[in-house]
């Protein structure tokens, strides 16, 4: 599909030429703790995607959710704006384009008042504003707790938040954001979670083990783009009805056991990383969750460890009608568990026809932006002319 779209955009172009560990140091001074009923509530907002005037539809929807789900926290998994929006005339038009888009959804979350931490994508920095600035903006914001780990790590936005029991007493749960960056200059395609990030993973998961009397701390994974492991966990096929076919011709479909649905080829990067292999060997990790494949709503367990994909919580790029968020919950009580669900746009909110109607319409969306975005570039090489 986003090869696809990739085509697509560049016609549309063509055409408009012619018209934690508590003593790391990527913690936050933030204190996630579990209720006194014993649970904690995540949201997953995955791939919103939009530009400086997002859908209107999008806010009202997380305000209804904070409202019925009260979360404890939203992560925001990558691909939070729009790769138009950074790719502005100047390095300023661009700066202003970003924090007009962020501030889209971010006064949103400050209003709600809930915590929220980000990673990002493959497309937030593609343009002339960088991870790095943009980290700084989503920081002004009271609400975030998202961290900038400096040039320690590759990438930016790598980071654990541990979760607390709910008398504060102890880490008894912990959360990894990681960067999986953007593209593989060396191998072509999408990037992955590089070597560095890995050990880091490492050390910090053997501090938080010693402090927890030599017991793995239960772990949850959030990223943007899914690991290589994913085609180990499908089952190929034979061309048949609702196989998703790869680059090279194959057909997969979701192993027996899994939950949700299989609508697009997943993709990872090009490099088989370490990182899930790792993960696999410390013990701690329970689920990994992506965004990234914006039909996709699966769950499968793999060698012990959860691997679930989160659909376009947004109508800034392609999607389908499972368009939604995924809630979260963590027991305290057992921590080897969680609860997890898919809350749609459609089966949640749309109650009316016309909001329906209203729902397929704005999913055209991105279609409009894309066709604008491709006007830019003439436009730019025009203007530079007489700069």
């Amino acid at each position: 599909m986003k090869k696809i779209i990739s085509v697509f955009l560049a016609i549309t172009i063509t055409l408009s030429l012619f018209a934690v560990s508590v003593n790391a140091s990527q913690t936050t001074d933030e204190k996630l703790m579990f209720n006194q009923d014993g649970t904690f509530k995540i949201i997953q907002v995955a791939d919103l995607q939009d530009n400086t005037n997002p859908v209107k539809q999008t806010n009202e929807y997380i305000r209804e959710i904070a409202k019925d789900e009260k979360p404890d926290l939203f992560i925001l998994t990558g691909d939070n704006i729009s790769d138009s929006v950074a790719r502005g005339f100047t390095k300023a038009h661009s700066e202003k384009k970003v924090r007009k888009a962020i501030d889209a959804f971010m006064s949103v979350f400050e209003e709600i008042g809930v915590p929220v931490a980000i990673v990002f994508g493959n497309h937030d920095a593609e343009g002339l504003v960088s991870k790095e600035e943009q980290m700084a903006i989503y920081q002004e914001y009271d609400c975030c707790i998202a961290i900038d780990e400096g040039e320690s790590l590759y990438g930016c936005g790598t980071y654990n938040l541990p979760v607390y029991s709910s008398d504060g007493e102890k880490v008894v749960y912990n959360l990894w954001m990681f960067d999986s960056n953007m593209y593989d200059d060396v191998n072509g395609g999408y990037d992955h979670v590089h070597e560095d990030q890995i050990e880091w993973y490492v050390k910090t998961s053997n501090e938080l083990k010693a402090q927890n009397d030599g017991q793995p701390v239960p772990s949850m994974v959030f990223q943007h783009i899914i690991v290589n492991e994913i085609f180990d966990a499908l089952e190929e096929v034979e061309k048949q009805k609702g196989a998703v076919k790869d680059d090279n011709g194959k057909y997969f479909v979701l192993p027996e056991g899994a939950k949700g649905t299989l609508r697009e080829i997943p993709c990872p990067g090009e490099v088989d990383s370490l990182q899930f292999e790792k993960m696999v060997e410390q013990g701690d990790v329970k689920a990994m969750f992506f965004g990234h494949d914006h039909k996709n709503d699966f769950e499968i367990s793999h060698e012990g460890i959860d691997i679930v994909n989160t659909p376009t919580s947004g109508f800034g790029s392609y999607g389908d009608d499972n368009r939604g968020v995924r809630v979260i919950t963590l027991n305290e009580e057992d921590t080897s568990v969680y609860e997890t669900e898919i809350i749609t746009y459609l089966d949640n909110y749309c109650t009316e026809p016309l909001e329906v109607f209203l729902y397929h319409v704005q999913g055209l969306k991105f279609i409009w932006d894309m066709f604008l975005m491709g006007l830019t570039y003439p436009i730019k090489a025009i203007t530079t002319l007489f700069a």
